[in-house]
This record gives structure tokens, sequence and C-alpha cells, in this order.
């Protein structure tokens, strides 16, 4: 009879996204992750198969954090766009360091140079523009957004203002990454709504 697994996948892609964080994708060892979760990397290659097989898990995992945090969002506001700005700055509050977005860009090259791992990145693109884009048609047809806007560009535009944001920030650290983050959004949601 197999033994009972006591630390959950959840909790192992966890401390796993928390190592991507301060070492990169090339700088993170299955004794990183083991070290934060209390498990030894033996434990980790059986269950993962290797150190690629466990930043596959935690690439295919982020499409569900993203409709994972969306829900969140949509469980403290009424309003889509107040949602949709929840939604945004809740996704980065974590962050504190620049470098914690620099090592979590250094995926961004697996996410291009890899079939596999881009796979997982549209997925994750699809989960939020798709999230971004029904959050866009509820604030339009509660007239928050003027009626004649293109959600589904809209959409589109707000993970490229996202995506951007992360990376400007990244390199001049302009304030807080929530601060800089929302004035972005602002900026670009502002010629579009009735306010």
């Amino acid at each position: 009879m197999a033994r009972p697994r006591l630390i959950s996948d959840d909790a192992i892609l966890d401390a796993t996204r928390q190592a991507l964080a301060e070492l990169g994708p090339t700088g993170l060892t299955l004794a990183a992750v083991g070290a934060r979760i209390g498990l030894a990397p033996p434990t980790l290659m059986q269950r993962f198969g290797s150190k690629r097989g466990l930043l596959l898990a935690s690439a295919a995992r982020s499409p569900l954090m993203v409709l994972r945090a969306v829900a969140e969002a949509e469980a403290r506001n009424t309003s889509p766009l107040a949602t949709l700005r929840d939604f945004a700055l809740s996704s980065v509050a974590h962050i504190k360091h620049r470098e914690e977005l620099g090592n979590g860009l250094g995926f961004v090259q697996l996410d291009v140079a890899d079939p596999e791992f881009r796979t997982h990145a549209l997925a994750y693109t699809d989960a939020i523009v798709d999230s971004s884009a029904r959050l866009l048609t509820a604030a339009q047809e509660a007239g928050e957004l003027k009626p004649d806007v293109d959600t589904a560009a809209l959409a589109r535009l707000t993970l490229v203002c996202f995506n951007g944001a992360l990376q400007v920030w990244a390199v001049t650290g302009w304030g807080s990454l929530t601060d800089f983050l929302r004035d972005q959004l602002d900026l670009l949601l502002s010629p579009y709504t009735t306010e």
C-alpha cells in the first residue's frame, strides 16, 4: 500500500513559484524547492520526474490560478471594472522587489523556446484575456463602459498593459508595483469608461 501524500502538489507548486521568484528558472533546483516544503529532492523527482517536469506542472497550473484569482476578486466586488482592477492588482500584491519580477521574466525564455511551455503560456494568456473580456462586457452591460467599446480588443490591450507594466517596473522600480500598475490600468481604461 502506498504511503499517503502529506504534502499536496499544490503546496509544492506554491513553493516552486516562491523559489522561481527568488532564483529564476535557471537557478531553481529541486533542493531549493524541497527545502521550502520539507521534502527531499528524490521525493520531488518521484512526483514530477525532473526539474523540467516540476516547472511544467507549475506552468500548467497558471491558468487555473488566474481563474481562481478572478473568482476571488468577483467575490470582493460588485462592479465589473472594480473586479478587473482588483484581479490585476491582487495578482502582483506579493511582489515587493524588482528582482522577483526579473527572475519570473526568465520563464518567458522557456515560453518562447519550448513548445510545451508555450502551450501553457498560451493557456495562461487565454485565461487572462477571456476573463478580462467577460468582465469588460459585464462592465459595458452595467453602464460602466461606453456602449461602442470593442471589449474583446480592449481585453487584449489590457493584457498588453498588464504585461508591459510588469516589465517596465522590473527595470525602473517606479514606486510600488501595485501603484504603478493601478495608474497604467486607469490610464488605459479611462477613455472607455462612462464616469
